[in-house]
């Protein structure tokens, strides 16, 4: 549908790119693997054609030295297959991405650490050969908090790489909250729901706030190992429009809240309906466009 793909063009000049509320997704890349760890069905290019505006991308080399799309030891696509998902976006459309860009991080399962490694200059020469970094990449981060829709269509820039440690040409150390821990993302979901809510007061960032909402299988957590990713996201989606109420309820959480990321964003477009509701609610949709925003997400 036309409305997701420029979604953003709806959105008052003024209204701050850290504030805005907008859909992401949660081991973006992870279509083609197996069970255990497919997180998402569609491809980057369908989930932001489902109004998806931040993708967390994974990488790691194989046994072969290929840079791939990772879920831990779980092997994903080739690289060159995102970047190029990336690419159509950035050609096709006008809208705004945040990609978060990162090697697979060290993973703990029970006594046992593993350790990925990447290959950063792949990962750049994909950049650079794919996404027009000279002329698309936002790198100028040194207000991000006040950094308006405005300013982002005035400087013709499409996305955000962002990186901590900078790995990769153009990526940026940009200020992003993303917060997750196995203790809490393990818990059964009547908890899990009502306990994400903590983010909203225990943490403050002057950039990018990422609220995860799906459910993890971990060891020694109430959840376990006994359900697989598309499992528990079946539990958590009937509590998605409650997790919503409840922010939209809390004037602070309503003006904090940014990204909101989950699992199978594509299944269907309660998600993202959902979620954009709250620029509604946050007052920064264009005054003679909001009937028609409002019936786009089905809110009218």
């Amino acid at each position: 549908m036309s409305f997701y793909r420029n979604w953003m063009s709806y959105i008052k000049d003024d209204a701050k790119i850290t504030r805005i509320a907008m859909p992401g997704s949660h081991n973006s890349p992870t279509m083609a693997m197996n069970k255990f760890a497919c997180c998402q069905k569609g491809t980057v290019y369908e989930q932001f054609c489902y109004g998806l505006r931040m993708f967390d991308i994974r990488l790691k080399v194989n046994k072969k030295g290929e840079l791939i799309a990772a879920h831990g030891v779980m092997n994903g696509v080739p690289a060159e297959r995102v970047f190029l998902d990336l690419k159509k976006i950035i050609e096709e459309t006008n809208e705004f991405i945040i990609i978060y860009l990162r090697t697979y991080m060290n993973q703990g399962i029970g006594p046992i650490t593993l350790s990925y490694k990447s290959n950063n200059e792949e990962a750049s020469r994909l950049i650079k050969t794919c996404l027009s970094p000279e002329k698309y990449a936002l790198t100028d981060i040194s207000d991000i908090a006040n950094l308006t829709v405005g300013d982002i269509r005035k400087s013709g820039k499409k996305y955000i790489i962002i990186n901590e440690n900078r790995d990769y040409d153009y990526s940026v150390d940009c200020p992003i909250q993303y917060p997750w821990s196995s203790e809490v993302y393990g818990l059964k979901t009547e908890k899990f729901v009502k306990t994400i809510f903590e983010y909203f007061d225990e943490i403050e960032t002057e950039g990018f706030f990422g609220l995860q909402t799906q459910q993890t299988p971990n060891p020694g957590t109430e959840n376990g190992w006994l359900k697989w990713p598309d499992d528990l996201d079946e539990m958590i989606r009937p509590y998605i429009p409650q997790i919503i109420a409840d922010i939209a309820a809390n004037p602070k959480w309503l003006e904090k809240v940014n990204i909101i990321v989950g699992d199978f964003m594509t299944k269907d477009y309660m998600k993202s309906n959902e979620i954009l509701s709250l620029n509604l609610l946050k007052g920064i949709v264009k005054e003679e466009l909001k009937e028609e925003y409002a019936k786009a997400i089905g809110k009218y």
